[in-house]
C-alpha cells in the first residue's frame, strides 16, 4: 500500500469541487445512514459493497481516486479498515475525513478474548493494530447508529452550511426511523427462546448486548481466519455438552465449518450478515440489514 499510493496520486487528475459536496463512505451500512442525511441534497459514494470484506479489501485506483476527490470521507475507522486509514493519510487531510469510532457520546465495546483456542489466529487477522482493543462493529446497535447519524449531520453542516436545515431535518427523520427499528427488534428478540449462540466471527457483540442475545463463542476470530481441526472439535464438544441451540453462519464463513460444529447436536443455523451484502446500497440498506440479522437470530433460536 505504501508503494502503490504515491503512484496513484501522481496519476490522478485534479478536479474542482462541485456545488454539491462529494461525500465518500466506507461500507454500505454507513453509506445508508449518510444517504438518508443527504436526502434531497446529494448522493454519497461507497467504497465497499457487495460481498467484499472490509477487513481485507483490495484498494484500487478507482477507490483511491474517489477518496482523493472527496470533500468528505465518512468512515467507521482504522479498527475496521486500516488500509483506508493509510490511504487517507496519503490522499486527503484530517479536515476532509470523519471517523465515527472517534466520535463522542456512545458506548464502545472492547474486542472479546475467547481464550486459548483462538490465540494462534492473532489480532492481525482481523485487520487491527496490535495495541487496539476496540470492537469496530458498532453500527449493529441502532442506538449507536442514532448518535452517529447526529454526528454525520453536523459534519455535513460544517462542510456545507447552505444545506444545514436539510441535513438536520433529515437526521431527525432518520433517528425517528432508527428508534422505531430498535423498538421492533427489541420486541422481536424479547420473545425468543434463550439458548447459547455461536457466531461465525466476532462481529455481533453490539447487536447481542443491545438485545440480550449474547454469543458464547465464535468459530473464527475473524472472517479472514480459518479454524483448525482442534478448534472445530472443541466447539463441537461445546455445542453438545452445553446445549448450544444456535450456530450462526455468514456469507464469509464456509458452511462446512458450521456443519462440523453442529454435528451430533440439535443446534439450528441461519445466515446473518453484518454488511448486508444481499441488499443494494442506498437509504434503505441499514434497516434491511438489521432486520435480516434479527430474522436470522429468530430462525436460529427457534422463535
Amino acid at each position: 500500500m505504501r508503494l502503490i499510493l504515491p503512484l496513484l496520486v501522481l496519476m490522478m487528475p485534479m478536479t474542482a469541487r462541485a456545488d454539491v459536496p462529494k461525500v465518500v463512505t466506507d461500507i454500505a451500512p454507513i453509506h445508508s445512514l449518510v444517504a438518508q442525511v443527504m436526502s434531497g441534497v446529494g448522493v454519497p459514494d461507497v467504497l465497499i459493497s457487495g460481498a467484499a470484506s472490509p477487513h481485507d479489501f483490495q484498494f484500487t485506483f478507482v477507490q483511491a481516486e474517489a477518496v482523493q476527490d472527496a470533500d468528505l470521507v465518512i468512515w467507521v475507522g482504522a479498527d475496521l479498515t486500516p488500509w483506508l486509514g493509510e490511504a487517507l493519510e496519503t490522499l486527503t487531510t484530517s479536515d476532509n475525513e470523519f471517523e465515527l469510532l472517534a466520535s463522542e457520546n456512545w458506548q464502545s465495546l472492547e474486542r472479546r478474548d475467547w481464550g486459548d483456542d483462538h490465540d494462534d489466529h492473532g489480532h492481525d487477522d482481523h485487520g487491527h493494530d496490535d495495541d487496539s482493543v476496540l470492537d469496530p462493529h458498532a453500527w449493529l446497535n441502532p442506538q449507536v447508529a442514532m448518535v452517529w447519524t447526529r454526528h454525520i449531520a453536523l459534519a455535513l453542516r460544517s462542510l456545507d452550511p447552505e444545506n444545514e436545515a436539510a441535513y438536520l431535518a433529515n437526521a431527525d427523520a432518520t433517528v425517528a426511523r432508527l428508534i422505531q427499528l430498535d423498538q421492533e427488534i427489541a420486541a422481536q428478540m424479547a420473545d425468543l427462546p434463550r439458548g447459547g449462540i455461536l457466531v461465525p466471527h466476532d462481529a455481533y457483540q453490539y447487536f447481542g448486548q443491545r438485545y440480550d442475545v449474547p454469543a458464547v463463542g465464535t468459530i473464527s476470530l475473524s472472517d479472514a481466519a480459518s479454524p483448525n481441526p482442534a478448534q472445530i472439535a472443541e466447539l463441537r464438544d461445546l455445542v453438545r455438552k452445553d446445549g448450544i441451540s444456535c450456530v450462526l453462519s455468514d456469507p464469509q464463513t464456509r458452511r462446512e465449518w458450521v456443519d462440523l460444529v453442529r454435528d451430533g447436536s440439535n443446534a439450528r443455523t441461519a445466515i446473518a450478515d453484518p454488511m448486508g451484502t444481499a441488499f443494494a446500497p442506498g437509504p434503505d440498506h441499514y434497516e434491511q440489514t438489521l432486520r435480516a440479522i434479527a430474522a436470522a437470530y429468530a430462525q436460529c433460536l427457534g422463535g
